[in-house]
C-alpha cells in the first residue's frame, strides 16, 4: 500500500497591514500649491494693469491700514503735534469734526472727550498730555 504524502495547511493570520506612511500627502500638497501659484501668475499676466496694481497693493498692505493716520506706514492725514498748550484746541477741532459727521448724529450723546495729564512713558513716550475719547456703553 502506498502512503499519500501528508497535506499541511498553513493558516496565516490576517490582520491590519500596518502604517504605510503619509509622505505622499505632503508631496501632493506641495504639487497642488505649486500648480495654484502657476495659474495665479498666468492669470495675472493676462489681466489689466489696474487689476495687477490692486493685487500688488494687497500684498504690500494686506490689512489695508496704510492710508490711516497713526499707522507705521506714512498716512494721508494732518500731522498734529501735541503739547500742554494746544490740547484744548485739539479737543475743539475733534468736537467740530464730530458735529459735521452725519452718521454720528445718533451716537453724539455717547461720546465724551476729556483732557487728562498722564506722564506714563509706556503710553506716551514724549511724556505729554493725551486726549482720550471714550464711548459710553
Amino acid at each position: 500500500m502506498t502512503t499519500k504524502p501528508a497535506i499541511y495547511i498553513i493558516k496565516k493570520k490576517g490582520g491590519h497591514g500596518g502604517h504605510h506612511g503619509g509622505a505622499w500627502k505632503v508631496a501632493y500638497a506641495d504639487f497642488v500649491t505649486a500648480m495654484m501659484s502657476l495659474f495665479i501668475v498666468l492669470w495675472l499676466l493676462n489681466t489689466s494693469k489696474a487689476v495687477r496694481e490692486a493685487v500688488a497693493g494687497y500684498f504690500r498692505d494686506p490689512a489695508g491700514t496704510a492710508n490711516k493716520v497713526g499707522s507705521n506706514i506714512a498716512g494721508s492725514g494732518e500731522k498734529i503735534l501735541l503739547s500742554h498748550d494746544n490740547m484744548g484746541q485739539l479737543k475743539e477741532k475733534l468736537e467740530k469734526a464730530l458735529k459735521q459727521m452725519a452718521n454720528l448724529e445718533k451716537l453724539k450723546k455717547h461720546i465724551v472727550m476729556t483732557i487728562t495729564s498722564e506722564a506714563s512713558s509706556s503710553r506716551n513716550p514724549r511724556k505729554g498730555l493725551s486726549s482720550t475719547a471714550a464711548a459710553r456703553t
